[in-house]
């Protein structure tokens, strides 16, 4: 029961956070997903060490910072690009190792760039989704509503895929890299998310798309959470960290979102 109160509590804060980002002002939207995605990426640079792996983190953390703010300063000054900068940085941390003594300079280098992938780029849609759908107004924006979707979607495929499997499951779905998760799990996540888009449809009325969206968002947040199951085997640890107590460490509350954040938008992209 404890550790249920612990995980409750510290999940409401984790969904306040969120909140605040999304339905205050833009600079608090920018910060808060800014900080995050530092928070994730270092958390990911941090347990690499654990395989003698060390990545150049200021280099790489100075690439993601400029990555991060390439949708953001047109917003502010929309004649100063950071294109420039985002290459000079990715060309520093090849030519970087020249100057260093560390073995297997390119292991370094292709796990430095493979969190910017897995990791600042996600983050980077989504901020370049809030900029492009949302011209400085404050509050509950269709933008903002947009992205609460995308986690209230990722949300309730995670706690009814967890409860349905625990109470169904008897076909594992990927059992060499998450012993815990069942077909039952998955198709109960499934059916659930499609409910609550189906909902929403009802409330908001002429979503069409929604129901398509919850399908793609369960896919991909599944994928996602498998990707780091199968990543935290590889470094042989239960939980990417300890920032969440009851949840675990920034990639642990993350993996699904990072996954979910391209594919929503492509889709919304598209249809």
């Amino acid at each position: 029961m404890k550790n249920f109160c612990i995980r409750l509590a510290s999940g409401a804060v984790y969904v306040a956070l969120i909140l605040v980002a999304l339905f205050t002002t833009m600079p608090v939207f920018f910060s808060v997903f800014g900080v995050l995605m530092l928070c994730t990426l270092n958390e990911y640079f941090k347990n690499f060490r654990q395989k003698n792996i060390s990545v150049d983190v200021v280099m790489t953390n100075a690439l993601a910072v400029c990555i991060y703010l390439m949708p953001i300063l047109p917003y502010y000054f929309p004649k100063i690009s950071l294109l420039p900068a985002v290459v000079l940085f990715t060309l520093l941390l090849f030519a970087i190792e020249l100057f260093k003594e560390e073995e297997q300079p390119f292991h370094r280098i292709a796990f430095g760039l493979c969190g910017i992938i897995y990791v600042c780029l996600p983050f980077t849609l989504l901020v370049h989704y809030k900029v492009i759908n949302c011209f400085g107004s404050i509050g509950a924006d269709m933008s903002s509503l947009m992205i609460l979707f995308l986690f209230l979607l990722i949300w309730v495929n995670d706690v009814f895929a967890y409860l349905t499997g625990m109470l169904l499951g008897k076909h594992h779905l990927c059992p060499k890299i998450s012993p815990h998760k069942t077909i039952e799990g998955f198709v109960g996540g499934m059916i659930f998310t499609i409910l609550v888009s189906i909902g929403i449809t009802y409330w908001f009325g002429g979503l069409n798309e929604i129901v398509g969206l919850a399908v793609i968002v369960v896919i991909f947040s599944t994928l996602g959470d498998l990707v780091e199951s199968k990543w935290k085997r590889y470094l042989e640890i239960k939980d990417s960290g300890s920032i969440m107590p009851g949840h675990g460490g920034f990639l642990d509350r993350f993996d699904s979102v990072i996954f979910s954040i391209p594919a929503f938008f492509a889709y919304l992209q598209l249809f």
